[in-house]
């Protein structure tokens, strides 16, 4: 059985990237989205579900919040940190889409944090 992040990833089989927004102490699911590059190059599952989760969440600590990601994500961590979000995980690593020919900047989130 997938999980909800793979099942988003499935939407978008060219650029399968999806993330979700839980709240930390219940599992609650508060947003998600997928990857949709192929409209706007910066409409990355992270950025888009930062969006949603402002929009459905205003005015939210979003320090109770954990965010899901299929990918490593290194060019979307400041916009992450800035909100508050107080653990991101991932599920594939910068290096590992490297070996993949996935061509990625190779910068780590860890590095952006720091």
């Amino acid at each position: 059985m997938l999980n909800q992040k793979e099942q988003l990833a499935l939407k978008v089989p060219q650029f399968p990237f999806g993330a979700i927004i839980v709240k930390r102490d219940t599992g609650e699911i508060i947003a998600e989205r997928f990857n949709q590059s192929t409209i706007n190059p910066t409409f990355h599952g992270e950025m888009e579900v930062l969006d949603h989760c402002a929009q459905l969440q205003q005015h939210r600590d979003w320090n109770e919040f954990e965010l899901y990601t299929t990918g490593e994500p290194f060019q979307r961590q400041s916009p992450i940190k800035w909100a508050g979000i107080a653990r991101v995980c991932f599920g594939t690593s910068i290096p590992y889409l490297n070996t993949h020919n996935w061509q990625q900047i190779n910068i780590r989130a860890s590095e952006v944090i720091n």
